[in-house]
């Protein structure tokens, strides 16, 4: 069952299709874009040892979030939740009742086509969709992200002063912005308030700012 465990297998061609179709317009308005925004719970923090167990994500086009695109997908893991059930509530007969980690894979390779990837505090989002591509592929395209906790980072060292701790979690962003708060670590939960968080942010920056700005403030 967990071949992607033993060795890598050859490149897919799944990954040679995406990247090939994937180009995005980095001069073009953000504010027109089209925004796939993500969250994984997962058994650690560690991509190399730890795993994915669900995955939540919504679509964001014309500057709306689109309901009807949210889909959330509980990851069958090859080894115990252990601790990390404390976190996220899920648990072992749970987690087995979920999809193939290959098959979360191809869903957002292909649900990212034409899309930019957004997450809050997106590197552990990258990194395990990074390792996850290499363990089950052979190779992971060059995913970048826009994040919302380093879009907030750079909106407040603007600002100038310290920026006080866990201000910069996502339920404090959302009440920053005067947005509803979300249930924290359930995935579809927090990719919402995500995708909230996000056009509060390209709100605030106004018509002109383009993807180019906001990758590299997400740096």
């Amino acid at each position: 069952m967990w071949n992607w465990l033993k060795k890598p297998v050859a490149v897919h061609q799944l990954v040679v299709d995406f990247e090939k179709d994937y180009n995005l317009d980095k001069q073009s308005l953000a504010s027109k874009a089209n925004y796939l925004v993500l969250d994984f719970e997962t058994t650690g923090l560690d991509s190399k040892k730890h795993h994915i167990v669900s995955a939540g994500w919504v679509k964001i086009t014309g500057g709306k979030i689109h309901l009807n695109s949210a889909r959330y997908q509980l990851v069958r893991s090859p080894a115990s939740v252990g601790q990390s059930a404390v976190i996220h509530g899920l648990h072992n007969t749970e987690v087995q009742q979920g999809i193939e980690l290959e098959d979360l894979l191809r869903l957002l390779l292909q649900e990212l086509t034409g899309a930019v990837l957004v997450s809050h505090h997106s590197a552990l989002e990258l990194n395990f969709l990074k390792q996850s591509c290499q363990n089950c592929f052979g190779r992971s395209p060059a995913f970048k992200a826009v994040d919302t906790l380093k879009l907030e980072l750079y909106k407040m060292r603007l600002k100038g002063g310290p920026v006080a701790q866990n201000s910069l979690s996502l339920s404090a962003c959302l009440a920053r912005y005067h947005l509803p708060e979300v249930t924290e670590h359930h995935a579809l939960s927090d990719a919402f308030g995500c995708a909230q968080l996000l056009l509060a942010q390209l709100k605030s920056r106004g018509t002109s700012c383009t993807l180019a700005e906001l990758f590299q403030q997400s740096r």
